[in-house]
């Protein structure tokens, strides 16, 4: 009987030892937006390509405005907004998995978007410069162009409130009229799109700041609306830690706190990205000093903690260095500049080390 038992042991070790380990899956989709290092066609290839080859959905982050009245009777946009949105989806595959981000406020998160017109983001022309989110032709535009844009894009994903969160802390007033914004159009798009998961992101800052305490106040009544939460954290620049361009000094909570308010409903990165130069801007009062070894650190940090709660999917928002850009259309834009740096190729379009950190997560096979 003991010989017997120890053969039968031996026999089950050695079926088990020949038996390949559980393969590791990932479970949060890696993505970019298009946003392109310069505004040359060349530009514009060459970020398409490194998205493409390098995620595994592809993030169209439109916040330039709203052709408000165009959307609101039904008539055609103007030819530069239909350029912008077909080229667009010519450049996307299909079959590719999308991530679409819209939306209604302005870039200062404090009112309406600006008038998306022939030459970009416009002054909003009346009576759009006196309506805001308590009008109901607010609602009927912005429900009629975001299903435009789903038909168009066919996402997996729809935020349609871009870090609607600062706008709880810069117009309270404002945010409650947001509410029922919010409610009508999440009742337009469900009844046409019942299975677009539909969410709204949430600009994260310290944890232990009063803006976080506020939001944690406020957000749960527009989380209560949508299915996902999305974070948009950059906490080099919107944390007030010391030393925050080495992420090793990132709060225990820097993720964790989006998920905690999110309240059991999945969460998504909508946004991230970390610099790998110094970021001194005076304008801002911002002097971080930072490096290519601490942007990947923080790829490593990021990608953990998205695995550690399940989260869907991550976008880092530039592929590179948008140098030629910012010297180039966005004259030098002091905000622009926050972002300026966190490519994972830098201004000349040399893969950075972080690069290989987040190839090294995307060959993990997606669950």
């Amino acid at each position: 009987m003991v010989l017997a038992a120890a053969a039968a042991l031996t026999a089950c070790s050695s079926s088990d030892a020949d038996d390949p380990a559980p393969a590791e899956t990932r479970a949060t989709a890696m993505a970019f937006t298009p946003w392109p290092h310069d505004a040359t066609l060349a530009a514009v290839s060459f970020t398409y390509d490194q998205i493409l080859a390098n995620g595994d959905w592809v993030a169209h982050h439109l916040d330039l405005g709203i052709p408000w009245e165009e959307a609101l009777q039904g008539d055609p946009y103007p030819t530069a907004v239909e350029d912008e949105l077909n080229g667009r989806v010519a450049n996307t595959p299909l079959g590719t998995p999308v991530y679409l981000a819209v939306t209604p406020l302005n870039v200062g998160r404090d009112g309406l978007a600006a008038n998306w017109g022939a030459t970009g983001a416009e002054p909003l022309p009346a009576p759009w410069d006196t309506r805001g989110f308590a009008d109901a032709e607010v609602a009927q535009a912005y429900s009629s162009y975001v299903a435009d844009l789903v038909g168009r894009f066919q996402p997996a994903c729809l935020n349609f409130a871009i870090e609607v969160s600062e706008l709880a802390l810069n117009d309270p007033a404002e945010f409650q009229a947001f509410l029922g914004f919010e409610a009508t159009v999440v009742a337009d798009l469900r009844a046409q799109f019942p299975d677009l998961p539909l969410m709204v992101s949430v600009g994260l800052k310290s944890p232990n700041s009063a803006a976080m305490a506020t939001l944690r106040a406020e957000m749960p009544a527009a989380i209560a609306h949508v299915d996902w939460v999305g974070l948009s954290v950059y906490p080099y620049a919107f944390f007030d830690h010391a030393d925050k361009g080495d992420p090793a000094n990132l709060p225990a909570d820097w993720f964790s706190q989006g998920v905690d308010l999110a309240g059991g409903k999945p969460v998504a990165v909508a946004e991230t990205g970390w610099i790998a130069e110094d970021l001194v801007i005076p304008t801002f009062s911002l002097n971080v000093p930072a490096d290519e070894d601490d942007q990947t650190r923080f790829v490593q940090a990021l990608l953990a903690e998205c695995e550690r709660h399940d989260a869907r999917f991550v976008t880092w928002f530039s592929v590179a260095d948008f140098d030629a850009l910012w010297n180039g259309v966005l004259a030098q834009d002091p905000l622009a500049q926050i972002w300026r740096d966190t490519g994972l190729f830098d201004g000349i379009q040399v893969a950075r080390p972080s690069l290989a950190a987040w190839q090294a997560r995307l060959a993990v096979p997606l669950r």
